[in-house]
């Protein structure tokens, strides 16, 4: 199940904002900080956190980065009034999936829910893709050892045939077949091409042929 964090210090404001939740399939955990759940980010059964109040400039910046190393793909939402604009580029900058602004008089519980709906979406997205690119790699991996295995093969292999390096030619026995096997493609090219200009001029020959014989008969 989707597992959602809502952090607060105030109780009242911390289950006002978990009851816009209340009808959902997230299973809602409140806390009155953050590291009071820190297990639950860590074993993944936390994926969205959502951190609301007021809080030390200097911390948040510090905690969105911790969050991050406990689960690198979590979703963290700050919900707070107006911030510094250089303060909202740098939690951004760490990492933060999304800051909804408190709004006076105005409910904005809807731009919450829109932001943790999209948030367990891209969640789940980011976890697929990494999940596929380490099948990918548990996939390559055999295909890369016995490439490595061939490399490191044929560089022991290739000095044993080596010939004699007192003769001209010094190059091992493999770069011969290598040599030669290039040779047979080129040949192989060539062949349709020799077959058609013999047609061709056998083609002529016989044309010419044709025409003096009939010359003579006249």
């Amino acid at each position: 199940m989707n597992g959602l964090l809502i952090a607060n210090k105030n109780q009242e404001s911390r289950d006002q904002l978990a009851s816009l939740f209340d009808q959902s399939e997230y299973q809602v955990v409140k806390a009155d900080a953050v590291a009071n759940a820190l297990e639950g980010i860590i074993n993944k059964d936390i994926q969205v956190v959502v951190i609301d109040g007021h809080y030390d400039e200097q911390n948040i910046v510090k905690l969105i980065p911790l969050l991050k190393k406990c689960n690198r793909n979590i979703s963290i939402i700050l919900v707070s009034d107006e911030m510094p604009i250089d303060l909202e580029r740098r939690i951004r900058k760490e990492g933060i999936f999304y800051h909804a602004l408190k709004t006076a008089g105005e409910d904005n519980g809807e731009e919450i829910r829109q932001a943790v709906s999209y948030a367990f979406k891209k969640y789940e997205e980011n976890t697929t893709i990494q999940a596929a690119t380490r099948r990918k790699e548990k996939a390559m991996f055999p295909i890369k050892s016995m490439l490595s295995t061939i490399a490191i093969t044929l560089m022991l292999v290739t000095p044993a045939f080596a010939v004699d390096t007192a003769q001209t030619y010094s190059s091992g026995i493999l770069v011969m077949l290598l040599v030669g096997f290039c040779g047979l493609l080129i040949v192989a090219q060539l062949v349709p091409a020799v077959l058609v200009l013999f047609g061709l001029t056998k083609a002529a020959v016989q044309g010419a042929s044709e025409k003096k014989q009939a010359s003579g008969v006249k």
